[in-house]
This record gives structure tokens, C-alpha cells and sequence, in this order.
């Protein structure tokens, strides 16, 4: 088996004419690894598609210097969140891209179709402890902070690069003792303009954008379930929802017709609740954005990166946490 190499994963591309954007830098080797077995072709092309469908957000999303080295397609969260909801279409709110770069993992979420949405998350190295395979194959983050990440529906082929992947990144940052401040050790990051909004926080001072917070999501889905996933645009579990809510008003109205009225009512309203509960946790491990930036706000587009060399303690204006940009090319 020959060794892949940049050219060589440069030259397979150029003959399937799969062309990524030159306004991003890739560690071809790592990101296609594999050029030669069964089905070898789809499996690049698929692989191509997914990144595709991100390069328009990393081409404002990433930082100079910051160079992408493996992109992984997967599902956040765990059995318990299927128990404690009820419903198994919560699985469709954590569709999530992974994508390592040389200075953080970011995480988006996506739809079904690997789209990404609204919602990211970035975790330096840094604030990684540690990174292990569960027994059901999921792979396990633990963060400094005490938070834990878990990862599912990843090939076992993937979680052994993403182990490699972030070890050598781990490696770097502690004997280049890189420690960036941050918020929490997965910071979230607004929506529009890339900046951290500190947890707690639903609104974004640097840009305006303002976000769905649980309470506000949670009463509209008490008062109407699905509502609150609708603003949250997780649009198949609202839908599969609403199909529920309206199977809850025939009960409730032949219960009514029975002269059932305490049990009708009971039973809708343990219902919303639940409902309601649902949409709560949620909105709590998400920002979802609510209302657009105020006229005349700017993106990270916007900010000149050349006067951008160093990092800052303020965590809320002007992209501070992240003035890491000329950093990144020691690492």
C-alpha cells in the first residue's frame, strides 16, 4: 500500500474534478486518507460533498493561519436523552460536524442532509483532557471544565483519526504551553458574527443577535407543542410533534364527549408539559437564534486581522477570545 501524500490525495481529487476551495488551507492526508480500496471513489466523493457543504461557513469562520485536518459527521448526546424526552426524534437536533483544525475543534450542528445551521461550539486543545472510545463505539470528551461530550455515529475507522487527530494537537499545545483564555472550555459562538457569548448569555454584544432563551421556548411549547420547536427550526421533531398534539385534542375532545372533562384535561395538560420540558432541554444545550443583528453590524469579515496579534481578556467585543490568528502558525 503506497503512503498518502498531499500530492497524491491532490492528484485522486483533480481526476474525480473535485475541487475545494483554495480559500481554505486543508491537510489533505489526514482528511482523505484512504485512496485506494473497495468503493474508494464514493467514499471520497461523500467525503467531498460534506466539506463542501461547509466551506462556505469556514471560509468566514476560520482563522489565518488556521488550517482544517479532519471533518467528521456525527450525532451529540446519549441513550439518556431519548429516555428523558420520550422521543427518539430528538435525535434529529444534534446532527453535528466536527472539524479539527491546528488551533480548536469546532462543532456545528447540521440538518439531515449535513447542511449546517446556525449553532456552533469551539473547544481549544488546550481544554481537552481527554478523548476515549465508549464500549458502544461513541467517542467521550472530557473537558477541563467538567463538561462531557459524547459522540455518536462515527465509523470506528473515523474515531481512530479523530483519537490521532486530537493527541497531536494536545501534544503541541502542551509543550508550546498555549493555554488561550476562554469562557468555559467549550465556548458557544454567535450565530452571526463568531464572537463568544458567554453561557447564560442570549444576546450577542458585538453584533446584536439575540437568542431563544429555555423560558421563552418552553412557554410557547406549553401553550402550543411544537412552537418552540418551530422558532428553534427543528423542524422534523416539530412536525412530528404537531402530528402528536393533534391526536392529543381528539382525545381530549372524546373525552369531553364522554363527560370525561378532568381526565380530557389531565392528560392534555401533562402532555404540553412534557412537551414544554422537552423544548427546554433543548434550548439549554443550544443558542437558537431569535431576532437578526441590528442594521449596520459586521461579521468577522469585517475585522482587520493584521492589527490582531494578541489575546485579550474581554470575552465579549470585538472577536477577543479569538485574537489567536497570528498564533496559530507556531503550533
Amino acid at each position: 500500500m503506497q503512503t498518502v501524500t498531499p500530492e497524491r490525495v491532490a492528484a485522486k481529487l483533480a481526476e474525480l474534478k473535485l475541487e475545494l476551495s483554495p480559500a481554505i488551507s486543508y491537510r489533505l492526508e489526514t482528511l482523505f486518507p484512504s485512496l485506494e480500496g473497495w468503493f474508494v471513489n464514493r467514499k471520497l466523493r461523500k467525503k467531498f460533498w460534506q466539506i463542501q457543504k461547509l466551506e462556505p461557513l469556514l471560509t468566514e469562520l476560520l482563522l489565518e493561519h488556521e488550517e482544517v485536518q479532519l471533518v467528521l459527521h456525527g450525532n451529540e448526546g446519549r441513550l439518556t436523552d431519548i429516555l428523558l424526552t420520550g422521543s427518539i426524534w430528538i435525535g434529529t437536533t444534534s446532527f453535528t460536524a466536527l472539524v479539527f483544525t491546528n488551533l480548536r475543534v469546532l462543532s456545528i450542528r447540521t440538518d439531515g442532509e449535513d447542511t449546517p445551521q446556525k449553532t456552533f461550539w469551539s473547544i481549544y486543545y488546550s481544554q481537552i483532557q481527554s478523548l476515549k472510545l465508549t464500549i458502544f463505539e461513541s467517542a467521550r470528551f472530557s473537558l477541563k471544565d467538567g463538561r462531557i461530550l459524547l459522540f455518536s455515529a462515527i465509523s470506528k475507522e473515523e474515531l481512530d483519526r479523530m483519537q490521532e487527530t486530537v493527541q497531536e494537537n494536545c501534544d503541541q499545545f502542551r509543550n508550546q504551553g498555549f493555554d488561550p483564555a476562554v469562557t468555559q472550555s467549550r465556548e458557544q459562538l454567535c450565530g452571526h458574527c463568531f464572537d463568544v457569548i458567554p453561557a447564560g448569555v442570549y444576546d450577542c454584544e458585538s453584533c446584536g443577535a439575540t437568542y431563544w432563551t429555555p423560558a421563552e421556548v418552553g412557554i410557547r411549547s406549553f401553550l402550543f407543542p411544537s412552537w418552540g420547536d418551530f422558532v428553534m427550526k427543528h423542524d422534523a421533531l416539530a412536525v412530528m410533534e404537531l402530528i402528536g398534539f393533534c391526536l392529543l385534542l381528539i382525545f381530549t375532545l372524546a373525552a369531553f364527549s364522554e363527560g370525561k372533562y378532568v381526565t380530557g384535561m389531565a392528560v392534555f395538560f401533562m402532555a404540553s408539559l412534557a412537551d414544554a420540558m422537552m423544548s427546554v432541554q433543548i434550548a439549554t444545550k443550544a443558542l437558537h437564534i431569535k431576532t437578526a443583528p441590528h442594521a449596520g453590524s459586521e461579521t468577522q469579515q469585517s475585522f482587520d486581522w493584521e492589527e490582531v496579534q494578541s489575546v485579550q481578556s474581554d470575552f465579549r467585543s470585538d472577536y477577543a477570545d479569538y485574537r489567536v490568528a497570528a498564533s496559530t502558525d507556531q503550533l
